[in-house]
């Protein structure tokens, strides 16, 4: 096909080839020209002529693969599927120079993408890879070319890896199932970094989402938008962390250190991993003995109740008068007659950590 003065060049009879021989000018009477079958663009020059015949892709057929090529190019749900260059130097499309270089040279070039994988190197005696993709300390770490075993999530890197944080997998990664065994097919794994959620970067990445770091569960959300004061500061809660590896942050538990608002009052606050107690923001502190302790997981709401906190009217140290919107007493704050509300403008000195008198 390529060499002109071979006896058997495809040239001396047949139309749609790259060279002639000399003084050959026209096809045989009633040779077929090799673009009849060969149609794909570059003619016998395209992938397919050597590689299979997905000509859509210029991948390699599945059929006529060799070796872990179908795994690589049609892709797992551990695995997106991988173009030829990740690989290999891939020649131009064009077809006067798709046979030039190493190309087309009787040997396989591994030539591997450094944006895709790195460290890379590709051992040609034992005929396996010592690549990013799979090198982090797993138990086949390197495999080898012809090794047909499906690969499990232990093979690159343990699951979990030595010296990984505790927990739950779904914790910190979105792909991942609970136990590390499987993965669901999306495009973060193997993309050449270790995303964590939805790989964002930020907070929300992990636990709420994009620029919001407010979780869903128990309740997040009575607290992120309270009906009855300002929203509570994470930092009320917890003790937030300025870099990812913090102390604290990332260890497999939900670290709850109560301050801020929790604590006015000089008040002692705990946290049993269901129900807080003593907490200012619930009415520690307050002259009467809050009537009820929230529990985290109730959505009743009646955690919020005026009554919960303090009595209303409160029966120390005020008045018995249950009209709390009048002028001189929270007028502007409070509205309603036998049920009350907080007004915006009283959301502001609700649960403030101090008691406020009048307006």
């Amino acid at each position: 096909m390529l060499d002109a003065n071979d006896s058997d060049a495809c040239g001396r009879c047949h139309e749609g080839v790259p060279v002639r021989p000399d003084g050959i000018t026209h096809s045989a009477p009633g040779a077929t020209a090799c673009t009849s079958c060969h149609n794909e663009p570059g003619g016998v020059l395209g992938c397919t002529t050597c590689h299979g015949n997905r000509a859509s892709e210029f991948l390699p057929n599945a059929a006529s693969l060799s070796g872990a090529h179908a795994v690589h190019t049609g892709g797992t749900a551990l695995l997106p599927p991988l173009s030829c260059t990740t690989c290999h130097p891939v020649p131009s499309a064009d077809a006067a120079t798709t046979m030039t270089g190493t190309h087309g040279n009787g040997g396989v070039e591994i030539l591997f993408d450094p944006n895709r994988v790195q460290p890379a190197s590709w051992d040609n005696t034992g005929h396996s890879c010592a690549v990013g993709c799979h090198d982090h300390g797993g138990a086949r770490s390197r495999p080898t070319w012809t090794d047909s075993a499906p690969m499990t999530c232990g093979d690159c890197h343990g699951a979990p890896p030595a010296n990984h944080a505790p927990g739950a997998c779904t914790t910190c990664h979105r792909e991942a199932n609970r136990d590390g065994t499987a993965l669901s097919a999306g495009p973060m794994h193997m993309d050449g970094n270790v995303s964590l959620g939805d790989g964002s970067g930020k907070c929300g990445a992990c636990h709420g989402s994009g620029d919001d770091p407010w979780p869903s569960t128990g309740a997040h959300a009575a607290h992120k938008s309270p009906s009855t004061t300002t929203p509570i500061a994470c930092t009320d809660c917890h003790k937030v962390p300025l870099e990812l590896h913090d102390a604290g942050h990332m260890n497999g538990r939900v670290e709850v250190a109560l301050s801020g608002r929790a604590r006015a009052r000089f008040s002692s606050p705990s946290w049993d991993g269901a129900t807080c107690k003593n907490v200012a923001c619930h009415g520690a502190g307050l002259p009467e003995t809050p009537s009820v302790v929230p529990t985290w997981s109730d959505s009743s709401g009646a955690g919020k109740a005026c009554t919960a906190c303090h009595g209303a009217p409160p029966t120390i140290l005020h008045t018995t008068s249950s009209a709390c919107g009048t002028s001189g007493c929270h007028s502007g704050a409070v509205y309603g007659t036998s049920e009350w509300s907080i007004t915006s403008t009283g959301k502001a000195t609700h649960i403030n950590g101090s008691i406020e008198n009048g307006r």
